[in-house]
């Protein structure tokens, strides 16, 4: 039986990890050094584990850089292509404490953020992961706009499943859960994680005072269908492997129309665009990016029992 809610809290210092994987990062990655730096959780408390998944560019050699300036305990390492899952499983295996704290490399975090996830998560002890919350910056471009009208309608108190940018995970939640499968080469690895640490008996939440945003959102409709498409590919992963018809069910034309218009209100909410109903056929669209992942992934045969990863897609 999990433990219960606290009812009152200490503040203390507690030893955090914060994950950081990169592949080809070079262009972002001192954004994301520059959240770290400027936290103000304790920096001897602070543990950092970055791990790079075989880059091209010179992101490893930025990454050991950073290490011998910054005052934060850092350990840098290589997953040599294995794969987002593997490298995460990586920063979880060198995390030290009791949370570890994941950011991605175009990630922009308020200082407070470490502090205000870990107050969190030391105030409810049944929750086993949660994100902070995205601060949205109105876009420039459609895909912009489509992008973040979709993460703004999504951004729910109690969720089902969370991303890892941005989150903070009780290390206790992930090993009972089992930890990342590292079988997975593309998106999803935080989906069916947070999924099988959910169905441990956790809950996952929101910190809304632990605030961020992101610095590059997609910039071509053919970008977000890029993203997209990977999204779809990993689902039928997480479809055969879950048997969750949550991961799917956003396909069926009638509910892709009702997400659009709902996304559309977000986004005229945001940006005091009118034209809804040509972002929800645009919606629309990406969905039939994620359906078109789906099928290739089926085609494929990524999650059945005999299937491998595509490698053309870049996974």
């Amino acid at each position: 039986m999990l433990p219960q809610k606290n009812t009152e809290y200490d503040e203390m210092n507690k030893k955090v990890t914060i994950g950081l994987c990169v592949k080809n990062a070079a262009r972002v990655l001192k954004i994301a050094f520059q959240s770290i730096s400027i936290q103000d959780y304790p920096h001897e408390f602070l543990k950092l584990v970055i791990v790079d998944d075989g880059s091209s560019d010179n992101t490893l050699s930025l990454a050991m850089k950073f290490a011998r300036e910054t005052d934060i305990k850092t350990f840098v390492t290589s997953s040599k292509g294995e794969g987002l899952a593997a490298t995460r499983q990586i920063a979880v295996d060198n995390a030290e404490g009791d949370y570890i704290v994941w950011l991605d490399d175009d990630l922009v975090l308020s200082k407070d953020f470490i502090r205000e996830e870990v107050e969190f998560m030391e105030r409810n002890s049944n929750i086993g992961a949660a994100c902070g919350k995205e601060i949205v910056i109105t876009p420039k471009t459609i895909a912009g706009i489509l992008e973040y009208g979709s993460l703004t309608a999504t951004h729910l108190q109690n969720p089902k499943n969370i991303g890892t940018g941005g989150s903070i995970f009780r290390l206790k939640a992930l090993e009972i859960a089992g930890g990342f499968d590292t079988r997975i080469k593309g998106a999803g690895e935080d989906l069916d994680v947070s999924y099988r640490i959910r169905k441990s008996g956790w809950a996952l939440s929101i910190v809304n005072s632990a605030v961020y945003s992101m610095k590059y959102p997609p910039a071509t409709l053919r970008a977000l269908w890029k993203k997209h498409f990977s999204y779809g590919y990993a689902n039928h992963y997480l479809f055969h492997k879950n048997k969750e018809k949550g991961f799917v069910l956003e396909y069926f034309p009638p509910i892709a129309l009702l997400l659009g218009f709902r996304n559309s209100y977000a986004i005229s909410r945001l940006t005091n665009i009118k034209n809804g109903f040509v972002f929800a056929i645009l919606h629309f669209i990406i969905t039939v990016a994620k359906f078109d992942g789906f099928i290739n992934s089926h085609l494929d045969g990524y999650g059945h029992a005999d299937g491998k990863v595509k490698q053309s897609l870049g996974f």
